[in-house]
């Protein structure tokens, strides 16, 4: 799938989101969020982070790697390569089973501080 059909797709979705949550808040998913969700809910949260971060990449060109630590998405592209999903999720879930006082952290939140920044090279 090319970057053009992957951009439509996020935007149909963003906007059958915008529909949805018309008049509300739109939440950060958090542990609670996450340890509620069932397995295909968790994959499609994590794909849809991964597209809007590829997007942003896209759009940034050179600006992106001047970014460097500066910036959440270079942070989580680099620190996150490699990972396949399955290993994100199982992490997620090991991350609030171990720490359910953090419960209401976000996922983002632990993906950057817990997943992503300790695999960048210094």
């Amino acid at each position: 799938m090319n970057k053009l059909s992957i951009l439509l797709i996020t935007i149909l979705l963003a906007a059958l989101s915008s529909a949805a949550w018309a008049g509300k808040d739109l939440p950060f998913v958090n542990g609670t969020h996450w340890t509620d969700s069932s397995l295909e809910q968790k994959r499609a949260y994590l794909f849809g982070i991964g597209n809007i971060l590829e997007i942003e990449q896209a759009m940034a060109g050179d600006s992106f790697k001047a970014a460097g630590k500066n910036s959440v998405i270079p942070v989580l592209l680099n620190g996150l390569s490699g990972t396949s999903i399955a290993d994100i999720v199982k992490q997620l879930d090991k991350f609030y089973m171990e720490h359910p006082e953090q419960i209401k952290q976000s996922v983002v939140e632990v993906l950057y501080i817990e997943m992503a920044l300790p695999n960048l090279k210094n």
